[in-house]
């Protein structure tokens, strides 16, 4: 909440494993997703992010990165406990191919104020601490729009409000568009994932298309916001089906924004899924 008030960029990165409390500490699950696109107090939106495999952490960390420089918020990237202990074969790329993404500091003091905004991003200006005629007030409590004082004004907290969430919805136009891991863009039945679940979704649906089934795998990188285009893409599909290691997080989430259909598949063991479990899945709906 902090780092949403004083618009800093953050990337925390959240290993889930099953819970409450201390919970089974050394076992998987994916139950942390509400607490990171909800948990907060205020109406206070942040990106979030999740790997999909080992290798795919460092790809989705160098993007949480680009997004929450670029966008001065914070970025939840989430993995889990499976990822956390896997391990694959991965060449390190050439950093001379890496994307760059250089942070700007604003050095001119002239028409400074700390909460000047990228009109296209909705991102404020980010002075390095101690720049000399650049002093400002940083903190959690509410600041002035126009100014960055403090402020109680009810208006003002209004705008504010609407401005840090419009900022983290924007995000949406700056990412890929959802496409499918494997099959087509429409069918009869879409199995929707997201985190470590990929390799057992994806083997599965391999699988059921070799048995013939009008299948496709679809696996999200971008949980908050959701790329632009993918209620259009899960309103192609007959069904949807949704396995995660929770209760239906993920689930509901895409019912609340796209009023889809959709059904889950939960397995809260602390073990990840079997590709047999999701392949009996895919095969009980009408093909």
């Amino acid at each position: 909440g902090l780092a949403i008030a004083t618009e800093l960029p953050i990337v925390l990165v959240d290993a889930q494993r099953a819970g409450p409390s201390t919970g089974m500490p050394t076992k998987a699950e994916q139950s942390d997703l509400f607490q990171a696109v909800h948990g907060r107090n205020a109406d206070a939106p942040l990106a979030v992010l999740a790997a999909a495999t080992a290798s795919d952490c460092f790809e989705v960390a160098i993007e949480a990165v680009r997004i929450a420089t670029k966008y001065m918020t914070p970025v939840i990237l989430l993995s889990d406990a499976y990822l956390a202990h896997a391990a694959e074969p991965w060449r390190l790329p050439d950093p001379a191919g890496l994307p760059r993404f250089p942070v700007h500091f604003r050095t001119d003091p002239a028409g400074f104020h700390p909460f000047q905004r990228d009109p296209v991003t909705l991102a404020r200006a980010w002075a390095v601490p101690g720049t000399p005629e650049l002093e400002h007030r940083i903190g959690g409590l509410e600041k002035d729009y126009e100014t960055g004082h403090i402020s109680y004004d009810p208006d003002n907290h209004a705008r504010m409000t609407r401005t840090r969430a419009a900022k983290i919805a924007g995000i949406a136009n700056d990412i890929p568009p959802q496409r499918p891991a494997l099959g087509d863009d429409h069918g009869a039945v879409a199995v929707v994932g997201w985190g470590s679940t990929y390799g057992a979704i994806h083997q599965a649906v391999r699988d059921a298309r070799e048995d013939g089934l009008d299948v496709s795998h679809l696996h999200l990188r971008y949980l908050n916001p959701f790329p632009s285009n993918l209620g259009d893409l899960l309103k192609r599909f007959d069904r949807v089906l949704v396995p995660e290691m929770n209760n239906g997080q993920l689930l509901q989430l895409l019912r609340a924004a796209y009023l889809v259909p959709a059904e889950g598949l939960s397995k809260v063991e602390g073990k990840p899924f079997k590709v047999a479990e999701i392949v009996q899945a895919i095969e009980s709906t009408p093909r």
